[in-house]
């Protein structure tokens, strides 16, 4: 490889890690205007008398989420959802700070096999540790919901048969619920309690949540609030063909354990066999990393588990679709 290639792709690489620093500070100066914001809005809700604002246009240029949707779009590419940051058990700089460190040690595994082409992988791999973290959270994230949203559909059903309006019986789910399902009936009646109509703040809920049962919710009010009819019983209906749902999962779930836990063998079976290999007999294993044969069937080695690993992954989530 001449050093002229090997200089543009360490330039490459160091664009890409200047450009997610830069994406770094636009997205912290966008939380501190959106914390800002909301101290602002929360400050206002609390007085019981009525304010009026002489001139709404500056609230409005506040709350607007243009500049948020542009960084949002800028840390999709690593799928992490800014707007639903709360979720994630780690910040979101520790994420993708892991992932460059990832991809930094494919690039050391693979240098002997593909010389200077190995810096490629470094952005490539960054990437895809970053999205399997954050999707692997979301997803835990909507089978919490998912097993919850029965639940809150039941409470909303037993306050609307006593008589109680939906929009107050959506803040009592709000206060009763657990998390995740409390913080979210919370937002919703937040958006509902400065103005937003009932049936597009279901559907921001339900394109937040990623849920086609939070949907069926937002249709099922909107139709009751068009045509009429019994909203208890429609509400019981709904809540009975989510368990149903949630039972269905679970059982595609249990008929698919075989096949998890297979993946899960394979994947450890390498990393035993290569522990009791350094115990019993350390000479023969090191040659794997001393000698540039071994290091390169290393690096293909893992990169065929890895290969495996996805396929196998998504034959079994295709199933469970």
């Amino acid at each position: 490889m001449t050093p002229g290639l090997l200089h543009i792709l360490l330039l490459v690489s160091l664009a890409l890690f200047m450009g997610l620093g830069w994406a770094g500070l636009l997205i912290a100066s966008a939380q501190q205007r959106q914390t800002r914001f909301a101290a602002r809005v929360a400050g206002l809700m609390e007085t019981d008398r009525v304010v009026i604002a002489p001139d709404p246009l500056p609230i409005a240029r506040a709350a607007s989420p243009r500049e948020v949707s542009r960084l949002a779009r800028i840390l999709m590419v690593f799928g992490c959802d800014y707007d639903r940051r709360e979720i994630y058990p780690v910040s979101w700089w520790a994420v993708i700070l892991a992932g460059c460190i990832a991809g930094r040690i494919a690039v050391a595994l693979s240098g002997s096999m593909l010389g200077a082409l190995s810096y490629l992988l470094w952005p490539i791999v960054s990437v895809l540790v970053s999205r399997s973290a954050f999707s692997h959270w979301e997803g835990k994230q909507r089978d919490v919901l998912l097993k919850q949203f029965p639940d809150a559909l039941g409470m909303v059903v037993r306050g609307v048969r006593v008589g109680v309006p939906v929009t107050e019986a959506i803040r009592i789910v709000a206060r009763e619920a657990p998390d995740p399902t409390g913080p979210e009936f919370a937002r919703l009646a937040d958006a509902i309690a400065i103005g937003t109509p009932l049936d597009a703040a279901l559907r921001d809920s339900a394109a937040r949540t990623k849920l086609p049962e939070y949907r069926f919710f937002a249709t099922a009010l909107t139709l009751q609030a068009q045509a009429g009819g019994t909203l208890s019983e429609s509400l019981d209906m709904l809540a009975d063909v989510i368990r149903r749902r949630v039972a269905l999962k679970a059982r595609g779930y249990a008929l698919t354990s075989e096949g998890r836990t297979s993946t899960l063998v394979l994947c450890a079976m390498p990393f035993l066999i290569a522990g009791m290999l350094f115990v019993l007999n350390p000479p023969y294993l090191m040659v794997m990393f001393n000698e540039a044969a071994g290091r390169k069937m290393m690096t293909v080695g893992i990169m065929m588990l890895l290969t495996g690993i996805f396929i196998m992954r998504k034959m079994i989530r295709s199933t469970l679709a």
